[in-house]
């Protein structure tokens, strides 16, 4: 555990980067039930995905300036 601000900080993006994972985990597992039986849930779970991709590389590149 952190003890300080910048510790803590640090602490907090990595647990939202590890969340990230897991959401990126779990989309390519429904993209896989998926398959391409449905085109609109598809694209819903493509865009979830790519929208938490783009939140981790802002959450990393905070990290990278603590």
């Amino acid at each position: 555990m952190a003890g300080n601000r910048r510790g803590k900080l640090k602490e907090h993006a990595e647990g939202i980067h590890k969340n990230f994972d897991w959401i990126t985990y779990h989309c390519q597992k429904m993209l896989g039930l998926i398959e391409d039986m449905n085109p609109n849930l598809t694209a819903g779970v493509k865009a979830i995905d790519e929208g938490c991709k783009i939140m981790d590389k802002g959450v990393q590149e905070i990290y990278g300036k603590l």
